[in-house]
């Protein structure tokens, strides 16, 4: 049988990047009263939450008041690689709910978490995340590929040259 977290009134929630960039790990970690559950990420998972999230959210009416975003506080141990995502507003409730699943070969063993948010709670989630996203590498404006330090062998150009911005 699957675990099921349930978050339905969080009191911090934050996303976080460990490493340098090009090596990094990217988490998102739930706390709710004395309960503290952190997952794993992929750069792309963040990047295609948080967009969606601020989209979401520009169509809304006027947010409130933002909190201030939360740091990720050891243990950082991931319980679980995330495989699925779902977000949506529940316009009944005013309130976002995201759904991540894990990543698992069994479909009956995936454990799920559903954690219910504020919109404005949202909002400070994806300017986070936004946040994390563009403190990675660069990416070259050809091929979309990150730009190494040592250089980039853009594939638009043979490899032969360095794209230009």
């Amino acid at each position: 049988m699957a675990e099921i977290f349930n978050f339905d009134s969080p009191n911090q929630v934050a996303i976080a990047a460990i490493g340098e960039p090009g090596n990094r790990v990217f988490i998102l970690q739930i706390r709710e009263s004395a309960t503290s559950l952190t997952v794993k990420l992929e750069k792309t998972q963040v990047a295609g939450m948080v967009q969606y999230i601020a989209m979401m959210l520009g169509d809304l009416d006027r947010l409130g008041h933002l909190p201030e975003a939360a740091a990720v506080i050891p243990p950082i141990e991931p319980r679980f690689a995330v495989g699925e995502i779902g977000v949506q507003y529940r316009e009944d409730a005013d309130i976002v709910v995201i759904q991540l699943t894990e990543m698992a070969e069994d479909e009956d063993q995936r454990a799920k978490i559903v954690l219910q948010i504020t919109k404005e709670l949202a909002g400070t989630l994806a300017i986070q995340g936004t946040s994390l996203i563009e403190a990675g590498r660069p990416t070259c404006p050809l091929c979309g590929f990150p730009i190494e330090p040592e250089g980039h062998p853009c594939p638009r150009t043979n490899g032969y040259r360095a794209p230009t911005p």
